[in-house]
């Protein structure tokens, strides 16, 4: 349809577009796969209510009439002259025809570049007439958008790096001039060995002579030679510290796995590198997790509701509503659990080299055995302070001595020994599996092909869960960002953040209580309940004169306000039985639906008298609590597949 949809109406025939989509087949067996072909798809299309092809003898077309064709319209908006148009036009090519298609037929791949060369063309000259309209009208800022995505499609042309640097400097932006010189000259060494031409290097100096002339300060967190400021914030009664560089159109908070140090990553040129590179397109938020690097220590295990209190705090702080959010490694259980139950502050979700689950199970057979879990400890314990071995984490540094004790020290200044063996066992524990398909934000995977700490099946296994994810597989062999060919990397998530679409927020991932009070002959509980599910920051769903049903954000709001009203109606002679589950939640006109009503209706129904238990998503969720769970049953649910394990909760 999309080679038929591109001749512009044009009949073609049956024999070309045999040879053309089945030209390793025999001519017979060719063109009847053309003819089922057309038959399903002309029964597909029936539901539509007009006939799509035209079929006169031996030629097909397809009838384009009336249709809103995105090619077409880009082409035609590419050609004019207005900015409005070229906008539309640009927003309209989100990148190569047919991206990550291939049929594996020689006559149609060959068509199929020829048109992906042509559009690129046209994409280019869009773009250099969006730039050219901007600067003509004295709008110079309004055009970096424009300057930067052509350098995504072409980023070795130097007169646009050159513009980028004067349009910044004319801003009084030195830095970020600065570290556009620094991009270019980098991609440059990367992909042809080679210099930028002497124009560029003039400008680089002259820009860095006027910076010092006007003994203008380094803009916080811009400049390439010093270090950002770091500040920080109160999270629940600890200080959780961040860094902000680089002053992009996007809010973009990257969460790091295990432990970090936000002061002593900028003395790695490589991670430095990267860093800055995030900081051109996006204004980047760091932090050091509660426990970690600058942050408050000591803190006890942390959970994910903590942490994700802390973001929350981060992005208070820095006056954020919506945040592009960044995990790798283990930081991205987090932000998958962030991006579900925050999808109104959640711009776009980013996962490299993240997993769902730590440990191994059936259905998860890429996870660590328990015991690979314990040498992997005993290998950090023993370890710990030495020159790093990079042999799983970064392969191609592994002969790079000065990157190997670089990254010993930081290590040894982000947590002691005995945080950090804690930090990996906690980080392993975790399971994120049942809380995937509640994302419904715009969603980017990456994932190393030989990635040695997160097999490539994990990223798969994510985006074949998280609906409508886009999954990106990149060669090599490195888990960490800053490894080898992390400027692909950093392409991929420019070119996602430029087309991401707008993320819907109908539903969130929300934890559900259902409390049942056994012995009540009136509703004189109730009064006493709303007002202590209201300080716990819950909701009622439904307040019935047998019982409760209420949503929280958090699980371990709903298992503490659980305990807590359990104890205040056994106090007045009331018996309870409560059950807790998390799902995505749909609301509509104030009303609530999804199967996690039903779940923990269901679980309500297996509860004793007394009783608060939990699903195994909960158990899963609230890691580091002092909470212990006992498996007493399963539910299974003729409607929803199963089955539904269920614990009760005690506390420590």
């Amino acid at each position: 349809m999309a080679y038929l949809a591109l001749q512009a109406g044009q009949s073609q025939s049956r024999e070309k577009l045999a040879a053309l989509l089945w030209g390793g087949t025999g001519e017979e067996q060719a063109r009847a796969n053309l003819r089922q072909t057309l038959s399903v798809l002309r029964r597909a299309l029936r539901a539509t209510g007009r006939e799509w092809f035209r079929i006169e003898g031996d030629g097909v077309a397809l009838d384009l009439t009336d249709a809103d064709f995105d090619v077409r319209r880009f082409e035609a908006l590419a050609a004019g002259s207005a900015t409005e148009d070229l906008e539309q036009a640009i927003a309209l090519y989100p990148g190569e025809l047919l991206e990550g298609f291939n049929l594996g037929e020689e006559p149609f791949e060959e068509w199929l570049r020829t048109e992906r060369e042509r559009l690129r063309i046209t994409a280019i000259a869009a773009l250099e007439k969006l730039i050219t309209c901007h600067i003509g009208a004295n709008e110079p800022g309004a055009s970096i958008p424009a300057a930067t995505r052509l350098l995504t499609v072409e980023p070795l042309r130097e007169d646009v790096h050159r513009m980028l640097m004067r349009t910044y400097a004319a801003m009084g932006r030195f830095s970020l001039a600065l570290a556009q010189y620094q991009s270019c000259a980098d991609t440059l060494r990367k992909q042809l060995g080679v210099q930028p031409e002497p124009e560029t290097r003039a400008l680089y100096r002259d820009l860095l002579a006027r910076r010092m002339a006007a003994g203008q300060p380094p803009e916080d967190g811009a400049s390439l030679d010093a270090r950002p400021q770091t500040r920080y914030v109160k999270s629940d009664g600890v200080s959780i510290a961040y860094q902000v560089t680089g002053d992009g159109p996007l809010d973009l908070v990257y969460v790091q796995g295990w432990v970090s140090n936000l002061d002593y990553a900028w003395d790695s040129p490589r991670l430095a590198g990267v860093l800055h590179r995030l900081g051109s397109f996006c204004r980047l938020i760091r932090i050091d997790k509660r426990g970690t690097g600058l942050s408050d220590r000591g803190t006890g295990f942390p959970t994910l509701e903590q942490r994700m209190q802390d973001v929350r705090a981060v992005l208070d702080a820095v006056g954020s509503k919506k945040t592009v959010l960044f995990g790798s490694s283990e930081g991205g259980v987090m932000c998958m659990l962030f991006a579900a139950s925050y999808p109104e502050r959640t711009a776009a979700l980013i996962l490299h080299g993240a997993y769902a689950r730590g440990l191994w199970s059936p259905d998860y057979p890429w996870g660590r055995t328990r015991e690979e879990l314990e040498e992997e400890l005993l290998a950090i314990e023993r370890e710990w302070g030495r020159p790093l071995d990079l042999s799983r984490a970064a392969p191609s540094l592994i002969d790079n001595m000065v990157e190997r004790e670089w990254f010993a020290g930081y290590l040894r200044n982000s947590a002691s020994p005995t945080d950090a063996i804690s930090l990996w066992r906690w980080s392993v524990e975790i399971d994120a599996c049942d809380i995937l398909p509640a994302i419904r934000v715009p969603t980017l995977i990456t994932q190393r092909t030989g990635d040695r700490w997160v097999k490539a099946e994990e990223g798969r296994y994510l985006a074949s869960r998280i609906p409508g994810a886009i999954y990106v597989e990149l060669p090599g062999d490195d888990h960490i960002i800053w490894g080898a060919d992390s400027d692909r990397l950093m392409d991929e998530i420019q070119r996602f953040l430029v087309s991401a679409p707008p993320a819907p927020t109908e539903s969130a991932l929300l934890t559900v209580l259902h409390l049942d009070v056994q012995g009540s002959s009136s509703k004189d509980w109730q009064d006493d309940a709303v007002r202590q599910l209201r300080v716990a920051d819950g909701e009622v769903i439904d307040l019935r004169e047998s019982g409760i049903i209420a949503a929280f954000r958090q699980p371990s709001q709903a298992i503490t306000f659980a305990f807590d009203l359990r104890g205040r109606l056994n106090h007045i002679g009331l018996d309870v039985r409560v059950a807790i589950h998390i799902g995505e939640c749909e609301r509509q006109g104030g009303l609530y639906a999804g199967p996690v009503l039903r779940l923990a209706a269901g679980f309500a129904d297996c509860a004793g008298p007394g009783d608060i238990i939990a699903s195994r998503t909960v158990r899963d969720l609230v890691i580091g609590t002092n909470l212990f769970f006992d498996l007493r049953g399963q539910l299974d649910l003729p409607e929803i597949p199963g089955p539904w394990p269920y614990f009760s909760i005690g506390q420590r």
